[in-house]
């Protein structure tokens, strides 16, 4: 452990504290670690000779030398570079009355810690010796104890030695009396010093001999002395030694220290013990063991509890002493059961019968019932005092006896009864008597009797006990275990613990309200609540073994083996011993257990009281823990939630740390608890904030970003492919633009240039005809033809070549088509919206062919008065929109077109052949809208690459918005 402990002490987190020669030792109730360097400097602790936490919950460590260590809130500090002290060695530390700290050097006398700072309480300059213990009185007295000089007081700041005699030698421990002196622990041994005198003390041998090394009072008036040769305990009162720990071959007892839940730690040597008192106190006879015991207990209204040993003999326990009742005929029977009530006890024996014990005077009296008075049997296994007086005997095997005014009346199978053999008997509140039998349950009400079974489908079990509570519950122990009276049956609950599955010897109930069951291997407390409501869990059955204070917990097989007293005490009947427990004096168990957050991983160095900065990018987080209490640590349940995360607390669990996984980033609160060794939940809540930083994946603006992105590059992805398609579009464009070129040229020169040369020449030979000539006329005929010809390939080179790069949509729409017939009382209207820019030629043509088909539409067959043209240059598209009033157009011939007429059909398909969008829409009050959008990447000539790539650099403009009216011709 870190070799001979010199000092122990705990600090307000719940760790225990080890001073050693070779460094400081911390536990936190189930490990030890080793704390070699405190510093941040790196030097080694070395020894640690004294431990103080004082009333601020600061931890004091004594080194060696000058020097001295500070523990609080996890952290060290070193007082002696802070404050600013000068000396060339500390040789003893203590607490005052206040609880502050208390600090000896040879240079500055007692320095006392207080308000954050130093001051010296006392110098005592003509001190001949090193003082090596201190000790702060409650009168104002400050006592020093010296290595070589005796011991000193200081009062009202003069220094005087008390005495000095050689036999005191070295004063290694002081302690306060009951009486205003002190207790004296030297390497000569233990001495008192009161009224200006030393007290002779009535001493055993072993202490008188032994050099004392630490002394220790605790909360219950007693004093511990640690000594060479063991472990004293001394009454304070009394001055008389109460206890001893040793062994044949000796124990040094170095260090001692009582905690807050009153626990005793003891360093021997090397090793850390400890005492605590546990829930239960035994008894035993005489100096050595009681060798059987194993009888029936019964506490009377005069608080004696009463016991009979199986070898023989009637006891009583009063005020801690064990006396034996002086009736020659019980002392060489066995006492199978006790009862009593108004001053009477009435035992139940395996062969004499039913006796009754009235005291008169000092003197106990005897009055035996036996088959000559009555008595169904003389082997009566258990007795019972009704509250109208009446005695009921239930024998072994000859059935139920009841006394009432001397005389007996006698129940058995004859009379009702199922089996004569009879284990246990009650009285209920409601005055019905209960009486337990390998038969059954068995009640007496009425001058009725009758008999109940078990609700299992195996055979019904031995009935072993029963017992009402204070809720006028009927419990009733088995051989199967543990089960109530419930609507008329012995009602086995379903999933018991194991420890309620044994045989059910005795059933009692304590102060609080716990059932308390002994079964053939188990001492257990149980909670009424859940038992009743059938949800019973394994936290709330507590099981009591030796670390309890329970020496034994094999079974006893008598009635009334286990029964509470006036006061809720339990008391048991052992195979070789008495046991009781008292729940509301056991104030380890009682203690508020609060916890102390270890660790918490991953994440910065956790400091109680400041939020936890765990790294970023983290998904799992561990949480390691601890109770503060140090008692029965085993028997301590957690609770725990992350706010924000859980939805509800945890399970009761036992375990000691706790893991989440897949967290995301944010604030949290991780809340735990813990219950006390009796399974209260009492203790306070434990908190820690943390903050889970997010990575830089899991910021909003880089997911911000992300999204933008991603926007981005689907838009990119649309332009290039928009471009491509443009591109691919201008080359069919370029194509047909080439071809209508080749073919007007070839119209031009060809077929053109051949039909007027014939013409000429006709017209020629028509000149030199007669007037008369019949040829003339249809040589006229010919020439007219010609003409038209040549008109109808004239209008078809125009049409070929209506529109070239200098030509724009809002100059082809200057004026209506001649052939459109425009009447007088027709409005003809041209919008132009934006900037004009140039179209792809084959674009232009396709709008200029679907534009006019349009317009033919409105005027020839729509009857339209208002006509409006819109052509809009966008950013994004260019849009060019026809709108009159017209009669509009037959819903089924706008979607089916109409039987030898291919306008609609044409005008779609010249849309679908330049990629653009055509939308043709007749109202039902009149009017037709043909509205035609042609991406601006298709279709304007100017649009740079650029442009199509990123769309914030085309911008839509619409500062021109032109409108064109044309006067009717």
């Amino acid at each position: 452990m870190g070799g001979t402990i010199f000092a122990i002490a705990k600090s307000r987190d719940g760790y225990l504290w080890l001073g050693t020669e070779h460094g400081l030792v911390r536990f936190d109730g189930s490990d030890f670690t080793a704390v070699p360097e405190p510093l941040s400097d790196g030097r080694h602790a070395g020894a640690v000779r004294g431990l103080v936490e004082d009333a601020d919950g600061e931890l004091w460590v004594r080194l060696d030398g000058p020097r001295l260590l500070r523990y609080e809130n996890g952290t060290f500090d070193d007082p002696v570079a802070k404050f600013g002290l000068t000396d060339a060695a500390f040789t003893a530390t203590s607490q005052d009355t206040r609880g502050k700290l208390l600090v000896w050097g040879p240079k500055n006398g007692t320095l006392r810690f207080q308000n954050g700072e130093f001051d010296r309480t006392s110098a005592c300059d003509d001190m001949n010796g090193i003082v090596i213990s201190v000790l702060d009185s409650t009168d104002g007295t400050l006592w020093l104890g010296t290595r070589d000089a005796g011991l000193y007081q200081v009062q009202n700041g003069n220094c005087n030695q008390v005495f000095s005699e050689v036999r005191l030698q070295s004063v290694n421990a002081l302690a306060a009396s009951e009486a205003g002196g002190v207790w004296i622990g030297s390497e000569a041994g233990l001495y008192l010093w009161e009224h200006g005198t030393l007290v002779p003390l009535d001493l055993p041998q072993q202490l008188r001999r032994a050099q004392i090394f630490a002394l220790t009072r605790d909360h219950h008036h007693n004093l511990w002395v640690g000594t060479d040769h063991g472990l004293f305990r001394i009454n304070l009162l009394s001055r008389k030694v109460t206890g001893f720990l040793g062994s044949t071959a000796g124990i040094e007892v170095s260090a001692i220290y009582e905690d807050n839940e009153g626990e005793i730690w003891f360093g021997c040597g090397r090793t850390l013990q400890r005492l605590r008192d546990g829930m239960f106190a035994s008894y035993f006879l005489q100096e050595g063991q009681l060798n059987e015991n194993g009888g029936p207990i019964f506490v009377d209204d005069a608080e004696r509890t009463w016991f009979a040993p199986v070898s023989g003999g009637l006891f009583f326990l009063k005020d801690g002493a064990i006396q034996r009742v002086s009736v020659p005929a019980l002392n060489n029977d066995v006492i199978y059961s006790i009862s009593g009530g108004d001053g009477e006890l009435w035992l139940g024996r395996q062969q004499g019968g039913l006796t009754q014990l009235t005291r008169r005077g000092d003197q106990w009296v005897a009055r035996t019932y036996t088959r000559k008075d009555g008595l169904a049997q003389n082997s009566v296994y258990t007795v019972v005092r009704a509250r109208d007086g009446a005695i009921w005997a239930g024998t072994v095997s000859g059935g139920l006896s009841v006394l009432r005014n001397g005389q007996f009346k006698n129940y058995s199978v004859d009379t009702g009864l199922r089996s004569n053999a009879i284990f246990s008997a009650m009285e209920a509140s409601d005055g019905t008597m209960w009486f337990a039998s390998p038969s059954g349950l068995v009640s007496f009400a009425g001058d009725h009797w009758t008999t109940y079974s078990a609700n299992t489908a195996e055979p019904s079990p031995n009935v072993r006990t029963v017992f009402e509570d204070s809720g006028k519950v009927l419990w009733i122990g088995t051989s199967h275990g543990l089960a109530r009276f419930d609507h008329g049956r012995i009602a086995i609950p379903d999933d018991l613990p194991e420890a309620l599955t044994e045989e059910v010897l005795g059933i009692g109930q304590d102060a609080q309200g716990f059932l308390w069951v002994a079964t053939a291997h188990h001492v257990v407390r149980v909670d009424r609540g859940p038992l009743l409501s059938g949800t019973l869990s394994e936290k709330d059955v507590l099981s009591y073994a030796a670390e309890d204070g329970l020496l034994e917990t094999e079974g006893v097989r008598r009635d009334r083996c286990l029964v509470s007293d006036s006061s809720g005490r339990i008391w048991l009947s052992r195979q070789h011993s008495l046991a009781f427990a008292d729940v509301q004096a056991a104030d380890g168990y009682r203690w508020p257990a609060s916890v102390r957050i270890d660790s918490v991983s991953p994440g910065e160095a956790y400091s109680p009281g400041k939020p936890l900065d765990v790294p970023p990018g983290t998904r799992n987080i561990t949480f390691r823990y601890s109770p503060t209490a140090l008692f029965m640590p085993g028997r301590i349940q957690f609770r725990y939630r992350l706010d924000d995360y859980d939805q509800a607390w945890s399970q009761d669990d036992s375990l000691r740390q706790v893991v989440y996984t897949h967290l995301s980033p944010g604030r949290y609160t991780f809340r735990i608890m813990a219950s006390n060794a009796l399974g209260a939940w009492n203790g306070p809540e434990t908190d820690i904030a943390l903050i889970i930083r997010p990575a830089l994946w899991q910021t909003w603006y880089f997911r911000l970003l992300c999204a933008v992105a991603f926007a981005i590059a689907i838009v990119w992805l649309y332009r290039i492919r928009m471009l491509h398609y443009n591109e691919r579009l201008n080359r069919r464009f370029q194509d047909r633009l080439a071809e209508r070129t080749r073919i007007a040229q070839d119209l031009h020169d060809t077929l053109l240039q051949g039909v007027l040369s014939a013409s000429l020449q006709l017209d020629i030979a028509q000149d030199h005809l007669p007037d008369d000539s019949p040829a003339r006329p249809m040589l006229g005929r010919v020439l007219q033809l010609m003409r038209q010809v040549t008109e109808e390939g004239r209008e078809a080179l125009r049409s070929l070549r209506s529109f070239n790069s200098g030509t724009t949509i809002e100059t082809a729409f200057a004026r209506p088509p001649q052939e459109a017939g425009l009447t007088q009382s027709s409005t003809y209207r041209v919008h132009v919206e934006g900037g004009p820019r140039q179209l792809m030629p084959a674009v232009g043509n396709e709008v200029i062919f679907i534009g006019r088909e349009a317009l033919l539409n409105a005027f020839n067959h729509a009857q339209a008065r208002n006509i409006d043209v819109t052509i809009e240059y966008g950013s994004r598209a260019f849009r060019f929109l026809v709108h009159d009033d017209g009669c509009g157009i037959d819903p089924a011939i706008l979607k089916n077109g109409r039987y030898g007429h291919w306008g609609l059909a044409g005008m779609r398909e010249r849309a679908e052949a330049i990629g653009s969008v055509l939308k043709i829409q007749s109202r039902g009050s009149g009017g037709t809208d043909v509205e035609l959008t042609v991406p601006a990447v298709i279709a304007f000539a100017d649009l740079r690459v650029r442009d199509s790539w990123w769309p914030w650099r085309a911008k839509k403009d619409y500062s021109k918005v032109r409108e064109n009216r044309q006067p009717p011709p």
